[in-house]
């Protein structure tokens, strides 16, 4: 017998309270208040999904198509979390590979069906919510139904912007580049730094030395690094104004200090990260195109933000908590609950 989750807003609430021990992790902190919170802010009032108020009520889309990424479990349980919150029925596509424990999670929910195959028979869903790389994204454009209303979430970057040191920031950066093994949108791949950088890359370097690794780096990943810090030491050699540390006798973590650029980068991953100066203007002409799919800006401290307006990032937080968004958070500059829904209205 499945884990029966009833059509009705108050069960689904409690059952998704009641597995705050596993989805904690994956989502952020919550409890049910927070939950009827972030429904309101939202759908305007979350009676609306059971009942009329002030003319208007909303009915959930479904079926909804995941399409999840295996760089972490973080998609699939925050895309599943919405739709049962909503109270859509969702098919979730995992990578071949599995993501374990998601799958073990969601076995038996029954508003869930979890596959690690892509049938036939999920080609018209009335929602797709799809996360991966631009192949991924245009593939699903001419696999699905035409009338399927498709919400991408296409690769993103993260970045730090540090305009004054404190106690404690290196190891706290060092968290938002190795957290997960640097395999997220919100991880950081390059930090702009204002003062003296070099001495920071030495502390920085430290902590990253000293942070519990999630798993290695993949094979793709490792030749990436090799290949980068191998250009890093050619620069190096031939006069250019750049520093390099790395983990010994492994690709676990590098940082680069290249004080001739201000361009972002995504970098090899492998827990790679680079170090530039401040550009005087925080801006695309400084940054360059790659800033534009910027997921989370980190900056220090978290009082310089509007430093960032000229690039309008989707999110900003301070070191140590670019990997904990909380249920709240709008993935790419989006409502996530909203795009899950159907109004109608009466009058």
């Amino acid at each position: 017998m499945g884990i029966q989750i009833v059509k009705n807003l108050a069960q689904r609430i409690a059952f998704l309270v009641s597995h705050r021990h596993t989805l904690e992790k994956w989502v952020g902190a919550y409890d049910a208040e927070a939950l009827v919170k972030w429904l309101d802010a939202e759908l305007g009032d979350s009676r609306r999904l059971e009942d009329w108020v002030d003319g208007s009520r909303i009915v959930p889309r479904e079926p909804v198509l995941h399409v999840v990424s295996g760089n972490t479990e973080h998609a699939a349980f925050q895309s599943a979390f919405r739709a049962l919150l909503i109270g859509c029925r969702s098919w979730v596509k995992t990578p071949s590979a599995g993501l374990p424990e998601f799958e073990e999670w969601a076995r038996g929910i029954d508003l869930l069906d979890v596959r690690r195959e892509l049938p036939e028979e999920w080609r018209a869903p009335e929602v797709a919510v799809i996360y991966g790389g631009a192949e991924t994204l245009a593939f699903f454009r001419g696999w699905l139904a035409p009338e399927t209303r498709i919400i991408p979430h296409g690769p993103k970057l993260s970045a730090a912007f540090v305009f004054a040191e404190r106690e404690g920031l290196a190891a706290d950066l060092a968290a938002d580049i190795l957290r997960y093994g640097q395999r997220g949108c919100l991880s950081v791949r390059a930090v702009y730094f204002q003062g003296d950088s070099e001495s920071f890359c030495e502390k920085l370097a430290t902590a990253m030395e000293s942070f519990e690794l999630f798993p290695a780096a993949e094979i793709s990943e490792a030749g990436g690094v090799r290949n980068a810090r191998e250009l890093t030491r050619f620069r190096i050699a031939n006069g250019a104004d750049a520093s390099l540390r790395e983990s010994p006798g492994s690709v676990d973590w590098t940082v680069v200090r290249d004080g001739e650029t201000t361009l972002l980068t995504p970098g090899p991953g492998g827990g790679f990260v680079t170090v530039m100066p401040m550009p005087g203007e925080i801006s695309e002409a400084t940054l360059g195109t790659e800033v534009r799919f910027l997921s989370t800006a980190v900056v220090e401290p978290v009082s310089e933000a509007a430093r960032l307006d000229g690039i309008a990032p989707p999110r900003i937080c301070a070191a140590g908590k670019a990997q904990e968004p909380g249920i709240f958070w709008h993935p790419d500059g989006e409502m996530p609950l909203a795009g899950l829904v159907r109004w109608r209205d009466l009058g």
